[in-house]
């Protein structure tokens, strides 16, 4: 037997294999339909193939349902976002990654149904915006939307609320950039309020004043 005649027979075999629950007296309509199943399949194969390596690419892994009422569960090597059944969202950084991909958590959070926006050395307002902020650097109506704490482990937690989210507003989140923590002594580390949406804001590289405790030394 010749190599060529090896190789046919495999092929055929393996068709008679794919076939083997198809006979001659089956239908038309149910031969498309197994093709077609067939088909989906190795899409659906080919779709898992390319998230996981995108994940392994950007280190992140996202939890993928078919049910959107399972809302959003996002990992990363900077932080995490996930959807709660109360309908608040959590999300938690290392310290030592706080000033990392601020986009990405922008992203995330918004995936998630809360409306942010989020930048690095800038501080945002509305027009119609007074600027108050108290010593942490905490606009009012904020802790309506967010509240945060520190673990023991040094990882910093957020919980945010989208459904108490005043229509027309987003929580705007504004870092300090390196100098300008160095500037205010390290506190605050960032500016968050209440900024209205669909309207161009005011933005300033100013930073808020350094937090300073009674005696005069900005806090840490």
């Amino acid at each position: 037997m010749s190599e060529h005649d090896t190789e046919s027979g495999a092929v055929l075999h393996a068709l008679r294999e794919s076939f083997s629950d198809v006979g001659m007296s089956t239908p038309a309509e149910r031969i498309v339909s197994a093709g077609r199943a067939r088909q989906r399949r190795r899409l659906l194969g080919t779709a898992a193939g390319v998230v996981a390596g995108t994940a392994a690419l950007t280190g992140l892994t996202l939890s993928i349902s078919d049910t959107p009422a399972t809302g959003v569960h996002i990992r990363t090597v900077a932080f995490t976002v996930d959807s709660q059944d109360d309908g608040t969202v959590h999300a938690t950084w290392d310290k030592q990654r706080y000033f990392e991909d601020h986009e990405g958590l922008q992203q995330a959070l918004r995936a998630a149904g809360f409306p942010v926006l989020i930048k690095t050395g800038e501080f945002c307002r509305g027009p119609q915006d007074d600027g108050d902020l108290n010593p942490s650097g905490v606009g009012p109506g904020v802790d309506q939307v967010m509240r945060g704490e520190r673990g023991s482990d040094g990882k910093v937690t957020f919980v945010f609320t989208p459904a108490a989210m005043p229509d027309g507003k987003q929580l705007f989140i504004g870092y300090l950039s390196p100098a300008q923590l160095a500037s205010v002594g390290g506190n605050p580390g960032s500016v968050e309020r209440l900024v209205p949406t669909g309207v161009p804001l005011t933005c300033t590289t100013e930073p808020p004043p350094a937090h300073r405790a009674p005696g005069g030394t900005a806090t840490k």
